[in-house]
């Protein structure tokens, strides 16, 4: 029997084929965010990473006993549907597991879908099982309402300290001065066309986030806005925590933020209630995706 493991993303789709034995390939395809790409464009996205990894070990996809497929935008009822569809269209008929890409993060640390994940990359969002095995989240709805203790929300809050010092209501700060070379602007008034004329989307906006970090050390006003950025990512696992119930609670730590920032770490450790566990994602995510594969 042979299982395939996959972790779809908005850049790039990676897939692990394998026996008991363990794995035995791996292949890395295009985006397979079907709200970005479009479901056609899913669709052949899908196909071309099966037929490469089948092709590794030389068979037929009803050789395949189970997939799981761990999806960026994978977050309501309709989207398992339409995403399980492809793989029937392909022609895919074993056991298929589709979930939230961060439930693969979660099974690549913890080996199963248990404890919980938090993850501050361009934006933020919180999982976790609770006792009764029900899934439970905290955030996640969009960078224009939340996403708090994002790279996104650490990169909005330092251009807004910027203008503020700019126009004499805020602080003074060196942010400007360390922004300004990865904007490739001169004046503070060009930050509005580098928001707004130069189309520069959310996820080249968080970008700016690491120079905002890297400035922390030096100006106060960046320093409080990582402290910030922590304390609502604080907050973000406390509402899980009480959502879950538990008596205790491994949470995986994952995204460009956590991963990334020593100091955001340090303060989510120290803030934490001593029955919760932290720890960094290690693993490939689509290594949680094999396992659960093997799972079903």
């Amino acid at each position: 029997m042979y299982y395939i493991g996959i972790d779809g993303g908005g850049t790039n789709t990676i897939g692990l084929i394998g026996d008991h034995t363990g794995v035995m390939a791996q292949k890395v395809v295009g985006p397979s965010n079907y709200h970005n790409i479009g479901i056609s464009e899913m669709k052949a996205t899908i196909e071309k990473l099966l037929m490469q990894l089948l092709d590794c070990v030389d068979i037929g996809i009803e050789a395949v006993e189970a997939i799981c497929f761990g999806g960026a935008g994978i977050d309501t009822s309709i989207d398992v549907v339409r995403v399980s569809r492809i793989f029937n269209e392909i022609g895919y008929r074993g056991k298929l597991s589709v979930i939230n890409d961060a439930l693969v993060a979660m099974a690549a640390e913890n080996g199963s879908l248990s404890g919980g994940i938090l993850i501050s990359g361009t934006g933020s969002v919180a999982y976790g099982f609770d006792a009764q095995h029900q899934l439970q989240r905290v955030g996640g709805w969009g960078h224009i309402v939340d996403d708090v203790g994002s790279a996104y929300a650490i990169a909005v809050a330092g251009l807004k300290a910027v203008l503020e010092c700019y126009d004499g209501r805020g602080e003074a700060t060196t942010l400007f001065n360390a922004l300004k070379g990865t904007m490739q602007i001169e004046h503070e008034e060009e930050i509005i066309d580098y928001l707004y004329n130069r189309q520069n989307g959310k996820d080249q906006i968080a970008k700016l986030a690491k120079v905002i970090s890297d400035e922390a050390s030096k100006d106060a006003v960046a320093a409080r806005i990582i402290c910030n950025a922590a304390e609502e990512l604080l907050l973000s696992i406390k509402a899980l925590d009480e959502k879950c119930g538990c008596d205790s609670l491994d949470i995986v730590l994952s995204g460009s933020v956590l991963i990334n920032n020593d100091q955001i770490y340090a303060l989510l450790k120290r803030g934490v209630p001593n029955h919760i566990k932290l720890k960094r994602l290690k693993a490939l995510p689509v290594q949680g995706a094999y396992v659960l594969a093997t799972q079903l």
